[in-house]
């Protein structure tokens, strides 16, 4: 298999290892983001089940020359904490080749915008593609959405909502708000620190600050602080006669924080509450469980060891420790991230690094997004793009089709059927995916089995 790169925009973060940083004397119940970091107090030791569902994935009838898409953002976007995330669409490709499936990636860069997003569209259905993944998040992506469907491409969005005639296979709002409150465990006066990302949908909060990319994250953290009661504010002296008063200390009204925006913003701030011994509940938004999140975090100095609490579907490496169906299926999807890996020829999305560099952050739902696209060509017997999209229309995938996470079905916009529950952070190695010749810290995210 093959893959085209845009190489028209050059505008890349470095990429650097991931870190995990803990809070300190953060108790059971803190919860760090509506992202729901929650580590599994039982967390199995690293020992994954067979891979019974082999790695190869078999398609018949999906004709020669097939392409599938996908948007990327670059740089530092909106969206851009899932460039990394997005490189499972390859370990799909090398699959699929496996199988006997000669499918080829073409990749485009949307720059965070809505108008990149149209022109990435557009060069993708230029160079002929049946369908597209778009690999990011925000506001920005309705350009591309609108670009495909007036071009009649299907798209399958794994990390953000539905719009009109696309899929998302991300939870529901819905259920993402709902899991979110259970990571405040009953607190009632939650305040939220908006950090671009807004409020999240449906969730009710007692007091919100909203801080810009210019503010300080340690003043901050600091005020934060004090309003969850973690520090007390010296009271202000007396003026002197003629002077101005001291401001006042900020009011202790909170019980818990829930931080929304950017994974790299929120990474920052973490570190930042750290510091200031922030114990109260700490609820991230899922952006919070891109590769992003961590990286930031240990380049702002951050602790890894700590619990990280979020709200989204158990999609991660631990789901290989588990003996079912769809534990199996994970095994099989890390097969593939190690077979890939082991190709020294094998280039990321956009040709600038090996794969084997970004192995570590290589993602289950863009995976999964590439192997539905290429499953609705076969069941099409064609990669005309408005064949393929009625096929899609009707497709049920589970774990015995190829896909690593829970089973998706495309008769409904919102593709993936389950709810999102409280999820948890742990920086353990499981051991399950190639070494990587740089040091990573990346986390590993669990359902919270004590999130009840």
């Amino acid at each position: 298999m093959t893959h085209a790169v845009d190489d028209t925009q050059d505008a890349r973060r470095p990429r650097q290892p991931l870190v995990i940083v803990a809070i300190a004397v953060l108790v059971i119940a803190a919860v760090l983001a509506v992202v729901v970091f929650v580590i599994d107090r039982n967390t199995p030791a690293a020992e994954a089940v067979p891979a019974t569902v082999p790695v190869p994935i078999r398609v018949a009838h999906v004709p020669d020359g097939t392409k599938i898409g996908v948007v990327v953002t670059l740089g530092d976007g909106e969206g851009s904490e899932w460039d990394e995330a997005a490189q499972g669409a390859l370990v799909a490709e090398r699959r699929l080749t496996l199988g006997g499936t000669d499918v080829e990636i073409v990749t485009r860069n949307d720059g965070g915008s809505a108008g990149g997003g149209e022109r990435a569209v557009q060069a993708l259905v230029d160079s002929g593609v049946s369908g597209i993944v778009v690999a990011s998040s925000g506001a920005h992506v309705s350009g591309a959405l609108e670009a495909a469907a007036d071009a009649g491409v299907p798209v399958v969005l794994p990390y953000a909502p539905s719009g009109s005639d696309s899929w998302s296979t991300a939870p529901s709002s819905a259920s993402t708000t709902a899991a979110m409150e259970q990571a405040l465990r009953g607190a009632t006066s939650p305040l939220l620190v908006d950090l671009g990302g807004g409020a999240p949908s449906g969730l009710e909060v007692a007091h919100v600050i909203t801080a810009d990319d210019a503010a300080d994250d340690t003043a901050l953290a600091t005020t934060v602080a004090e309003r969850t009661g973690a520090a007390t504010a010296a009271t202000p002296a007396t003026p002197a006669a003629g002077a101005e008063p001291e401001e006042a200390p900020a009011p202790v009204d909170s019980d818990a924080v829930v931080v929304s925006g950017p994974a790299a913003r929120q990474g920052a701030f973490v570190a930042a509450l750290q510091s200031a011994d922030v114990t109260v509940p700490v609820v991230l938004t899922p952006q919070a469980t891109s590769p992003a999140f961590g990286t930031a975090l240990a380049d702002a100095n951050g602790s890894l060891s700590g619990t990280f609490v979020s709200a989204g579907v158990a999609t991660d490496d631990a789901r290989a420790l588990t003996s079912d169906e769809q534990g199996r299926a994970m095994s099989a999807f890390l097969g593939g991230v190690r077979v890939l890996a082991d190709d020294a020829d094998a280039q990321n999305l956009t040709d600038d690094q090996p794969f084997s560099a970004v192995a570590w952050a290589a993602d289950s739902r863009s995976h999964d997004a590439v192997v539905a696209l290429v499953r609705a060509v076969g069941a099409a017997r064609s990669d005309a793009p408005a064949e393929v999209s009625d096929a899609l229309s009707a497709l049920r995938l589970d774990a015995g089709d190829g896909i690593a996470g829970p089973a998706l079905d495309f008769r409904q916009q919102q593709a993936l059927r389950a709810d999102a529950t409280v999820l948890a952070a742990s920086a353990q190695r499981l051991g399950l995916r190639p070494a990587s010749t740089e040091p990573t810290a990346s986390l590993v995210w669990f359902q919270d089995s004590t999130a009840r």
